[in-house]
């Protein structure tokens, strides 16, 4: 086949142009960039680069954040006082065991109580005055002085005997009334106690348990519950917190501390409750 030299000759120089654009490519991303001349330098416009001024999307944007600053900064109540509340309540341990305690009482109960008794006694006479006795020493005295002497001298004798006589009849008499004695049985009764003991409930011992655990015990008159009633102590009852939103304070009663330093509020709302 006969190839034309013109269209031979075309196509070479084609294939040796395109050769050369390769290259010179490649050496072109191989190779640092030329530093920028100063005649570029001056073919640049001469206005700012544009990060050196404010787009208005950007003015935008701020706008917008400082004014979710704002709302974040509204959207709390800050915290300006908390007060405990303190409250003097009974204190009260529970019982754990309930013992009775008895003792013996002597109780007394009077009764009659009677016996036979004999009793010796002077026996009762008819004649107290023991004339009989007197009659009968005068008589006998008077026989026996009549014996002595003769005359005046017998008269006097008798009359001394009748009266020795007499008088000596009366005191033997009264020895003999003195001496005799009669024996009679008499009741006689008196009142005597029995003594009879019996138990009685004079109180309860009671153990019981502290509120700090301690364990202890005392005597009471009445049965107890569940639980003693052991003195009173000072308990918090809560928090008195003052906080500020909207430029006014206002004081709500927590039932813990607030961990926080601010409410957060939500739709106009202050949330105290966490």
């Amino acid at each position: 086949m006969n190839i034309d030299n013109k269209v031979l000759g075309v196509g070479l120089g084609g294939l040796l142009v395109g050769g050369g654009a390769v290259a010179a490519y490649h050496a072109a991303t191989s190779q640092p960039s030329a530093p920028v001349t100063a005649a570029a330098t001056a073919a640049q416009p001469t206005t700012a680069p544009p990060a050196m001024q404010p787009a208005a999307a950007d003015s935008a944007s701020d706008a917008v954040h400082g004014q979710a600053a704002n709302d974040a900064a509204a959207n709390y109540a800050a915290i300006t006082d908390v007060r405990k509340v303190t409250a003097k309540n009974t204190r009260y341990a529970t019982v754990l065991d309930v013992n009775p305690v008895n003792d013996k009482i002597a109780q007394n109960t009077p009764r009659q109580e009677c016996k036979d008794v004999v009793v010796t006694e002077k026996a009762p006479t008819r004649d107290p005055h023991n004339i009989a006795g007197s009659a009968i020493g005068a008589v006998v005295g008077g026989l026996v002085g009549h014996q002595v002497g003769g005359g005046k001298g017998r008269d006097l004798a008798t009359v001394a005997g009748a009266v020795g006589g007499g008088y000596a009849g009366n005191r033997i008499e009264n020895r003999r009334h003195e001496n005799a004695t009669v024996q009679r049985t008499d009741r006689q009764c008196s009142t005597v106690n029995d003594t009879s003991y019996k138990n009685k409930l004079i109180g309860y011992d009671v153990t019981y348990r502290n509120p700090d655990g301690s364990v202890g015990k005392q005597r009471m008159s009445k049965r107890p519950g569940s639980r003693i009633a052991v003195g009173a102590g000072t308990d918090t009852v809560g928090y008195d917190v003052t906080y500020r939103y909207e430029g006014k304070d206002k004081v709500v009663r927590l039932d813990q501390k607030p961990a926080t330093d601010r409410f957060p509020v939500v739709d106009g709302r202050v949330v105290t409750r966490l």
